[in-house]
């Protein structure tokens, strides 16, 4: 992104508390994406926002030219939709340069933002990997769902009703057990982008952002759960989703830009940490329109490959909106679905 001008080194101290998140949403869509070296509290941390917030960025991720046009980008994301590449697996991972377990665990040591006034909290994870897998038959899941930190050592996560996750914690809930769960920060956008797509239940989301990079997306065991997640991502995070509590979660500012809370959110209990030196830690200031979440969700809708997990009518009108890249109709839309809820 440097090397393309499409990078803001912000140099200037930045509080990790609403500064950060203001900072991030004072975009447009030609405005670079925002590496964030100097965060109060946190000397020698790094902190990336706005890393697909142009059309630019996201072929700059897919391996195309930053000059290729939105169709031209639809077009070979569809093609390479159909060439998974299967991944590999990496003895040796930079993620061991640094290791946390039991008492050692704490959250707090990076960077975490608290993005906006109306959040209920800090957000570790807004833009990341959920890895988890079907307790019954062994197959693979890997999602982006929000999570709250709660403490040096526990986070909430927010669950989808009909996500595969949601399945994942309902068997494991039937057998009466945690669910285990990898959580990686700051890894290829291919792999964001695969998480944040729709495949049918069990297809592999590695493969898939395998066949996003043409190449084999490169693995590493967990060492505290039984667990594949990537080897070149800056932070890892194991431990096991609580299945007999729940816990509040939020209000965050989502995509259609108002606080929504969940009452129904699962409890994430960490077991270890393992990050790089010096990692860079990944975050998104939802709420925007035409932010990066919504120029992501253009992507995949205009590739027919978009989810929001509802109601069918709601699904074809916010998918068309997302087509057409009407991101404040589509944000309005969004609204008065949560308001008429009485969300």
């Amino acid at each position: 992104m440097e090397s393309a001008g499409e990078l803001e080194r912000v140099t200037d101290l930045v509080d990790w508390k609403y500064e950060l998140g203001a900072r991030s949403r004072r975009i447009s869509q030609t405005a670079p994406a925002l590496l964030f070296e100097n965060i109060k509290q946190y000397p020698g941390h790094q902190l990336l926002t706005n890393g697909l917030g142009t059309y630019s960025r996201i072929a700059i991720a897919l391996g195309l030219e930053a000059t290729t046009t939105f169709r031209e980008i639809v077009d070979a994301f569809r093609r390479r939709l159909t060439h998974p590449v299967a991944p590999v697996s990496l003895g040796e991972s930079p993620l061991l340069e640094c290791v946390s377990t039991g008492n050692e665990v704490n959250l707090e040591k990076f960077p975490v933002p608290w993005f906006h006034q109306s959040d209920g909290g800090r957000y570790v994870g807004t833009w990341h990997l959920n890895v988890t897998k079907d307790p019954e038959n062994g197959l693979r899941n890997i999602g982006v769902y929000r999570m709250q930190l709660l403490n040096a050592k526990t986070t909430a996560i927010s669950v989808s009703p009909g996500s595969h996750l949601a399945r994942h914690l309902a068997k494991a809930e039937k057998k009466g057990e945690a669910l285990e769960m990898g959580v990686a920060i700051g890894v290829d956008e291919t792999l964001i982008m695969a998480a944040a797509a729709s495949p049918t239940y069990g297809a592999d989301e590695y493969a898939i952002a395998g066949g996003l990079s043409r190449e084999a997306i490169v693995l590493s065991e967990c060492l505290t759960v039984g667990l594949e997640v990537p080897a070149f991502a800056e932070i890892v995070l194991e431990g096991k989703i609580r299945t007999d509590s729940k816990v509040m979660e939020g209000p965050f500012l989502d995509y259609a830009g108002i606080p929504k809370a969940d009452p129904n959110a699962r409890i994430f209990e960490v077991t270890c940490i393992m990050h790089r030196e010096n990692p860079i830690f990944r975050g998104a200031a939802i709420g925007l329109p035409g932010g990066e979440d919504h120029l992501l969700f253009s992507l995949l809708s205009a590739a027919d490959c978009l989810d929001f997990h509802g109601s069918g009518i709601r699904q074809r009108i916010q998918n068309g909106l997302l087509k057409k890249r009407a991101f404040n109709l589509f944000q309005y839309v969004g609204r008065l679905r949560q308001l008429l809820a009485g969300r």
